[in-house]
Formats: structure tokens, sequence, C-alpha cells
């Protein structure tokens, strides 16, 4: 029993369920916010903006916490932060739990002390569970980057590809198949549950962790780079808030109800341009600074994180038309095509994580290159597939084309994950961890609101040059599903040419393995 709890693939999955949970809360709540909005008696009409930030701001959360604490752990160990992170997670899931009873009735009070009137007591809720949900989110996001540095620790440079595959295709699965998970739990019972359930899984993986992994690498001189961190939460934040409202890409979503990016869009991604460029001139003349520029130097490095930023694009674009392809040519009601949608999105989730396993074995045999390239060639042959699709066709066809995509995109994670890290000095393995998620976090945002501005306009396009005039109820409904058909075939042409785009870095991989 001993020897089993003490081997690194036990302690790989002892780091890989919490960063699971975390990533599953990062969408959980989309499948229930309308549960959310009805328990806190709050009107559809004028409730549900201020409610996406259920959403939006646990993915704000979750980015900005990765900028900084991968660092953080290199100054003051990976078990130190991880277990923090964890305790933080699991506070706000608490809070997020019991949001609408003592935490709501604590900030009526503190309300009280400072201005005069009665807030509006359900609006106040939600704002204590958007606020509950950033305190978890802040402890999922730090878990990642710590997780998969905790692995490097563990594991020697020729090894590390396969349990690195592991823990990046467990976060990207864990938000992907969080709708559906959601789905599942309203049927049974309440949305509390979500957050209840996650408690004694925190509180079992606490007790494991602690107990079971030591802290091998001693703490490392240096300062945290405080200014170097405001500046680049400021970027991340607003490109997170400019481009992740250009649209609805929840399961739920059909292709007419996306809008548009609003016109404050072009000047924050003014303020986003100069305050990255503001941090890499920081970055260049800190003595401690929070990303140590030179790494983009060493080999492997940046063509690993130019095809890990194109994977998330081409990623995101197949997660947020399946959804829309099903709702708008396939699914009856909005119920039925939340429910396939999220069947048919863990098609394409599923293989890319049990694909990740085989990837990092390629890796370690063959090197870097052999399965990034073999998987991206794979995942543009499915994008092609997938232009194919027609309102015709069956769920067991696209099942297997999104399998098919998946386990391509799977192949390309470990040997990524491990170009980055195994290129990376110990002491900055940390923050590498964590460059590896946020280049695709980074691309899956511009991926998503990038194919919502094309296809709106594609849409407008069409429609008006398919519409004839004087047409009917039944020619709006044939030619709206013609045009949805057309954007969306579109879409999986352009993700395709992202993939094949991504072959280009990645033929550059090489092996290079170092010895810390």
């Amino acid at each position: 029993m001993k020897k089993w709890t003490s081997s690194p693939g036990f302690k790989v999955a002892l780091i890989a369920i919490p960063i699971f949970i975390g990533a599953l809360d990062l969408t959980v709540v989309s499948a229930v916010l309308p549960h959310v909005l009805v328990d806190l008696e709050i009107p559809f009409q004028t409730g549900m903006d201020n409610a996406a930030w259920i959403v939006t701001g646990y993915l704000l959360a979750y980015s900005v916490s990765m900028t900084f604490m991968g660092r953080l752990s290199d100054i003051l160990g990976r078990r130190k932060v991880y277990l923090t992170a964890l305790v933080i997670f699991g506070v706000g899931s608490y809070l997020a739990a019991v949001a609408h009873t003592w935490p709501t009735r604590l900030v009526l009070r503190g309300y009280y002390l400072v201005a005069s009137g009665r807030p509006d007591i359900s609006f106040l809720s939600l704002y204590v569970l958007i606020t509950a949900r950033m305190i978890q989110a802040f402890g999922a996001g730090t878990m990642v980057p710590v997780g998969m540095a905790l692995v490097g620790d563990l594991y020697p440079p020729g090894r590390r590809a396969k349990p690195l595959g592991v823990i990046a295709a467990v976060d990207t699965a864990g938000w992907v198949v969080g709708s559906l998970y959601g789905g599942v739990i309203v049927r049974f019972w309440t949305w509390q549950t979500i957050f209840w359930l996650n408690l004694p899984i925190c509180l079992i993986a606490y007790l494991l962790i602690w107990s079971l992994l030591k802290e091998d690498l001693p703490r490392r001189d240096g300062r945290m780079d405080w200014f170097g961190v405001a500046l680049i939460t400021i970027s991340l934040s607003v490109l997170n808030i400019a481009l992740g409202s250009g649209g609805d890409t929840s399961s739920s979503a059909s292709l007419n109800e996306l809008q548009s990016l609003p016109p404050s869009t072009l000047p924050a991604l003014g303020l986003v341009v100069l305050t990255l460029a503001l941090f890499v001139w920081w970055e260049n003349r800190t003595r401690y600074p929070l990303i140590e520029l030179s790494l983009f130097k060493i080999k492997n490095y940046l063509p690993a994180s130019q095809t890990n930023f194109l994977i998330g694009v081409a990623l995101f674009i197949a997660i947020a038309n399946v959804p829309l392809f099903i709702n708008s040519l396939i699914a009856a009601n909005a119920e039925q095509g939340a429910w396939e949608s999220g069947w048919m999105l863990s098609c394409l989730t599923v293989p890319m994580a049990l694909a990740a396993v085989p990837g990092g074995w390629l890796s370690d045999k063959k090197g870097y290159r052999l399965p990034s390239v073999l998987g991206l060639l794979m995942a543009v042959s499915g994008f092609i597939l997938m232009t194919n699709w027609t309102s015709q066709i069956d769920y067991l066809t696209m099942g297997i084309h999104l399998a098919f995509t998946g386990i391509g995109l799977g192949l390309t994670m470990a040997p990524i994950a491990a170009a980055v890290i195994n290129a990376s000095p110990s002491e900055h393995r940390g923050t590498s961890s964590a460059l590896v998620i946020i280049f695709r976090l980074v691309g899956m945002t511009i991926g998503v609101s990038g194919i919502t501005t094309i296809g709106l306009r594609r849409m407008q396009i069409l429609s008006k040059q398919l519409m004839p005039p004087n047409a009917d109820l039944a020619e709006i409904g044939r030619v709206g599903r013609e045009v949805a058909e057309r954007v969306i075939t579109d879409n999986f042409w352009i993700a395709a040419a992202v993939a094949a785009l991504a072959l280009l870095p990645a033929v550059f991989l090489r092996v290079h393995q170092r010895t810390d």
C-alpha cells in the first residue's frame, strides 16, 4: 500500500483531481443560470447581464491567478502554494453554496453602515455569489500551473511528457464537460449541490497531498514582481472583458442570438496593447521579473508557445460552433439542444483527454515534433470532415468526426507542455507551466470573439443574398437554416486553417532535454 501511494503516478492523480473539479466549475454554472435567477427571484430581462458574471468573473479570476501564482510557487514552494490554492477553492465553493444566506445578510449589514436606503436583496445575493465564484476561480486557476510544475518536479525531463499531457487534458476536459455536469446535477438536485460536492473532494485531496507529497525543491531566492503582476492583470482582465462579451457560446445559444462586439471593444484592445507593451518594457528592466523574457530565446520555448496559442484558437472555434450547429439546425428546443450539445462536446473532449497519454508516450520516445505534427494533421483532417455537416447528419457521424479531431488535439498536449517545461530552468518551472495554459486561454478568447464577428458578418451578407423579396415565414425559416449551415461550415474551415497554421511552429520543435 505504501509503495503504491508513493508512486509518481498516484501523486499525479491526486494533483489532477482538484484541477479537474476547478476546471469543471468554469462552465458548470452556464447550464444552471436560469435556476439561479429563479431561486434568487431575479427577472430574466433585467438580471441576465449581471448573472453572466457568474461565468465571466470565474474565467477572469481563473486566468489572472495563473499569471503570477506559478511564479510564487517558484519562490515559496509548489506544495505550499498548491495546498493554499486548494483551501481557497474550497472556501469559495462553500461561500457559493451559502451565498444567499448568511453572507448576504453580512453584506447587507455592512451596506447599512456606509449607505442609506434598502438595496435589492436578490441582486445583493447575486453579487455575493459572483464574488464567491471569483474566490473559487483564484484557487482553481492557481492549481493548474502549480500542478504542472509539481509534475515537472516529480519526473525527470525524459518522462515528463505523458503526465504533463494528462494534466493539460484534464484541465481542458473539465471546463468543456462542465455544462453537461451542471445539467445532470440540476435534474436531480439544487444548483447549490454543485458547490457542496466540491468540499469533500477538496478535503480528501488536501489530506492526501499534505501527507504524501513532500516538497523536494528548496525555497528560491527572489522577490515577487507585483508591478508586473498589476500590469499583466490589467491586460488580461481587459482582454477577457472586451472579447469575452462578444457573444454567447453556451450550449443553449443559437447563431442568431449572438451579439456583435460592443463599440468599446477597440479602445479596450488599445489599452490591452498599451499595458502589455509596458509590461514587456518593465520585465526587461526589473531585477526580479514576473516572467523572464529571456526564456523565449531557449530552444522550443517560442515555437511551443505559438503552437499552443493557435491550438487554443482552433479548439474554441469547435467548442463554440458544435452547440450552435445543434441548436440552430437539429434540436427542437433549447432544453434538448443543451443536453445534446453537452454529450456531443464530450465526443471531442474525452478522446482529447485520453489521447494525451499516447501523446506523452510518443513524445518521450520520439521527441516533441512527431506527436505534435501528427496530432495537428489529424485535427486539420477532422475539421475538414466537419465542414461536410448538414442538417441531415446523424449524431453517430458527428461523434466520429469530433472524436477524430479530439484525438488529434489531444496528441499535441503532452509534447507542447513538455517542450516548454523541459526547456525551462527549475527556478522558472512554475512560470513556464502557467504560460502553457495562458497562451491557450488567450487563443480561445480571441478565437471565440473573432469567429463571432466573422460569423455575424457572413450571416448578414448571406441573408441579403438568399432571402427572396416578400418571403413568407416558411421561406424565412428555410433561408435562416441555410445561412446557419453555411456560416458554421465556414467556421470549421477557419478552424482547419488555424490548425494547419499551427504546423509551422510545430515543425521547429526539437529534442532538447534539460537535466534539472
